[in-house]
C-alpha cells in the first residue's frame, strides 16, 4: 500500500473534510430515532401537542444539517476519486512507458491493459465508497449500538449476542472471498488476452476460416471467468442472507421481550420504536460492510497487481535531456558484442561480434533467418544492453550514457512497421511532434510516399485506422520510413523496412535516403544482396556471429556464407 501514500498526501485535506461530513451526516442519522422517540413518549402519549411540533421542528433541522453533510460528502468523494483514477492511469502508463523491452516481454500486454482499467476502476471504486459508505458504516453500526445502549441498557442483551455473531460470519467471509476475487482479476486478464489477440489478428483468422475455432478459445476463458464470478459471488449468496436472518431474529426477539417490558412499566413504547429504527439501522450498516468488504477485497487484489506494475525494477532509466545535445553523424562500434534476450536461457543470440563503421558511411547487414540481425540492430539504441563487450555511437558508450538523449539522435524503422490510429501527418509527425508542413512533405518525398498520398482526397489528413488497416504493407512502410526522415537524425537504422516494396522503389528510397544533407550513418538489414553490392561496409551474420565483414568484392573472395547468398539470389 505504499505506492497509493503519495496520492494520499496529494488529497488528503479534501478526503479528511469529505469524512468530516460524513461523520457529521451520520451523527444526523443516528440522532432521528432518538428524536422520535421522544415525541411518542413525551408528546403524543402525554397529549402535549405543543413538544410535539417543537420536537418534530428539531427533527426537520437535523434532517436537514445531515442532508447538506451528506451532498457536500458526495460532491468531494466524486471529485476526489475521479482525479485519483486520472493520477494513477497517467502513472501508471508513464511506468510503463518507462519499462524496458525484457520488462514488457515478461509482461502480458491484456494484464497490462486490464490493470490499468478494471483494477484501475476497482481503486476509484473504493475511494469513492470510503467517504460515501465505507466509513459511514461502521460509524452507523458504532453510533446505533451506542444510542441503543443510552437509550435502555436491557437491549443491550440482545445486541451481545447478534454483533460477535455477525462479525464472526464477515471475518469467515472475507477469509474465502479475497482469493476467489483474485483469480476472478486473472480470468478477466485471460479472457481479455484471448480477445486482444483476436482483434488484432483478424484478418488471418478470416483467411483461414479459423472462426470456429477462436470461439471454442474465448468460450473456454470466458466459461472460466463466468465459473470463478459465480464462485466469487457465491460467498455474498451463503453469508448476506445468513446476516440478514441474524438481524431479524434478534429484532423479533427483542419485541417478544419488550411485551413484558411495556406491561411491567419498565420500557416505554417510544423506546420500542427507536429500538427498531436503531435495529434496522444496525442491519444496514451491516449491509453496507458487506458491499465494502466485497469492495476491498477487490480493491485489494487490484491494488496488489497495479503494485506490481509499480514496483518493475528493469525500466530504462531517466538518464539525460531529450532536447539535449545534438551530435554529428556517429561512428559505430562493436567490441566482442554478446547477447541473449532475458529469460531466454544461457544461450547467447549473438556471439563476440566486433566491427568498425565510420560516421556518415551506410551499413548493410545480411545473413539467413535468425542469424541475429534484428536483435543486433536493437542493441545500438539501447532496446536492450548487450551481456558482455561495449557498443560506442561515436563517443558513447550506450551502456552508460543517457538514453534519451542517445535516442534523441537516432531514427529507427522497425522490421514490424507500426502505425496509430490519426492522420498520415500525425503518424509523420511522431517523428518530430513540431514538424511543419514542408517537413512532413518532404519526407513523404524522400520516403515515395507523397504519390499515393496525394491520390487521397484528404492528402496527409486522411485518417488511417489502427495499425494502418487501411494501408497496404508497402504504403505502411512507406509511411514509417517517412516518419524515421522527418526526424532528420544523424543515425538511422533500417531494419528489413522495405520488403514489402519493389526494387525500383527501394532504389528510389535509398537515392533519396543517400542525398540527405548532412548524410546520416545508416545500418540496413536487408534481405536483397541487390541492396549492399554497392556498399563499401557490408556484415555478414550467421548464427549470431559476424561471418564476414568488408566490400562485396572482399566478401566474394573471403565469406562463403556470402558466395552462397549471392549464388541463390542472383545465379
Amino acid at each position: 500500500m505504499r505506492h497509493f501514500l503519495p496520492y494520499w498526501q496529494r488529497y488528503q485535506a479534501q478526503i479528511i473534510v469529505g469524512m468530516v461530513c460524513l461523520v457529521l451526516g451520520t451523527i444526523g442519522d443516528l440522532l432521528i430515532p432518538t428524536i422520535v422517540s421522544r415525541i411518542i413518549d413525551e408528546g403524543v402519549t402525554q397529549g402535549d401537542i405543543a413538544r410535539v411540533t417543537r420536537l418534530g421542528g428539531l427533527m426537520l433541522l437535523v434532517t436537514a444539517v445531515g442532508a447538506a453533510f451528506t451532498v457536500a460528502r458526495c460532491v468531494i468523494s466524486s471529485r476526489v476519486s475521479q482525479r485519483f483514477g486520472a493520477d494513477l492511469r497517467l502513472d501508471l502508463f508513464e511506468r510503463i512507458n518507462r519499462f524496458s523491452y525484457a520488462a514488457i516481454g515478461k509482461q502480458d500486454t491484456a494484464s497490462l491493459i486490464t490493470r490499468m482499467t478494471n483494477d484501475t476502476s476497482q481503486l476509484v471504486g473504493f475511494t469513492n465508497g470510503l467517504m460515501r459508505f465505507v466509513l459511514r458504516s461502521p460509524v452507523l453500526l458504532i453510533g446505533a449500538v451506542t444510542m441503543t445502549i443510552l437509550l435502555n441498557p436491557r437491549l443491550a442483551v440482545v445486541l451481545a449476542g447478534v454483533v460477535p455473531l455477525i462479525a464472526l460470519l464477515m471475518y469467515i467471509s472475507m477469509k474465502v472471498g479475497f482469493p476467489l476475487f483474485t483469480r476472478l482479476q486473472e480470468a478477466l486478464d485471460r479472457n481479455n488476452a484471448v480477445t486482444r489477440e483476436y482483434l488484432s489478428g483478424v484478418r488471418v483468422v478470416k483467411a483461414y476460416n479459423a472462426f470456429d475455432r477462436e470461439v471454442a478459445r474465448f468460450d473456454v476463458t470466458n466459461t472460466a471467468l463466468a465459473a470463478t464470478a459465480t464462485k466469487a459471488q457465491r460467498v455474498v449468496g451463503v453469508f448476506f442472507p445468513i446476516i440478514s436472518f441474524a438481524v431479524n431474529a434478534s429484532l423479533v426477539l427483542t419485541l417478544w421481550m419488550a411485551r413484558e417490558w411495556v406491561a411491567n412499566s419498565q420500557m416505554q413504547v417510544g423506546q420500542i420504536v427507536a429500538f427498531l429504527n436503531y435495529m434496522m439501522q444496525i442491519s444496514m450498516s451491516l449491509g453496507m460492510l458487506f458491499n465494502v468488504y466485497q469492495m476491498l477485497v477487490r480493491a485489494r487484489a487490484s491494488a496488489v497487481r497495479i503494485g506490481e506494475v509499480l514496483d518493475e525494477k528493469d525500466i530504462s532509466p531517466l538518464k539525460g535531456d531529450a532536447d539535449g545535445e545534438r551530435i554529428s553523424p556517429p561512428s559505430l562500434t562493436f567490441e566482442g558484442v554478446s547477447f541473449n534476450y532475458p529469460g531466454g536461457g544461457d544461450e547467447s543470440v549473438l556471439h563476440d561480434v566486433s566491427f568498425f563503421l565510420p560516421a556518415g558511411k551506410i551499413l548493410g547487414i545480411i545473413g539467413p533467418t535468425g542469424a541475429g540481425k534484428t536483435s543486433l540492430v536493437q542493441l545500438i539504441p539501447a532496446l536492450y544492453q548487450p551481456t558482455s563487450g561495449r557498443i560506442r555511437v561515436g563517443d558513447w558508450d550506450t551502456a552508460l550514457c543517457g538514453i534519451d538523449q542517445l535516442r534523441a539522435n537516432i531514427a529507427y524503422v522497425a522490421q514490424q512497421n507500426t502505425l496509430f490510429y490519426g492522420t498520415i501527418a500525425d503518424n509523420i509527425r511522431m517523428g518530430k511532434e513540431d514538424a511543419a508542413p514542408e517537413e512532413i512533405k518532404k519526407a513523404a518525398t524522400a520516403a515515395q510516399a507523397y504519390d499515393f498520398i496525394a491520390e487521397y482526397p484528404e492528402g496527409y489528413e486522411t485518417v488511417i485506422g489502427q495499425k494502418g488497416v487501411n494501408l497496404s504493407g508497402g504504403q505502411k512502410q512507406r509511411v514509417g520510413i517517412a516518419r524515421a526522415l522527418v526526424r532528420n537524425a544523424p543515425l538511422l537504422i533500417l531494419d528489413d523496412c522495405v520488403s514489402a516494396v519493389d526494387v525500383e522503389t527501394e532504389a528510389a528510397i535509398m537515392q533519396s535516403i543517400r542525398g540527405l544533407t548532412p548524410a546520416p550513418t545508416i545500418v540496413m538489414i536487408t534481405q536483397r544482396i541487390s541492396s549492399v553490392m554497392n556498399l563499401e561496409h557490408i556484415l555478414v551474420m550467421d548464427g549470431g556471429s559476424v561471418a564476414g565483414y568488408g566490400s562485396h568484392g572482399d566478401l566474394m573472395r573471403d565469406c562463403a556464407v556470402y558466395r552462397e547468398i549471392y549464388k541463390s539470389q542472383l545465379m
